[in-house]
């Protein structure tokens, strides 16, 4: 089965003392563009969601959602 990318966004979480949680989005257009944005991603920026969409072979119209998760433990904290 051929997949082709046709667009995508990442939806990053941040984090600030004086705002609280909030989120950003930032788009690709390609896998690789999707992996040198998740490689450039740093504090604050937490991958949230990766949403990507496009079509199959027979061009019927397809969207992939990753969801993460992540927690910070604290030394001395359990």
């Amino acid at each position: 089965m051929t997949l082709v990318v046709e667009q995508g966004h990442i939806v990053f979480r941040v984090w600030d003392d004086a705002e609280g949680l909030s989120e950003t989005t930032q788009p690709f257009t390609s896998l690789d563009q999707l992996f040198q944005l998740c490689l450039e991603a740093g504090d604050p920026l937490l991958v949230d969601r990766v949403i990507i969409q496009g079509a199959d072979a027979e061009g019927n119209p397809r969207k992939l959602t990753l969801v993460f998760q992540s927690i910070t433990i604290s030394e001395g904290k359990s």
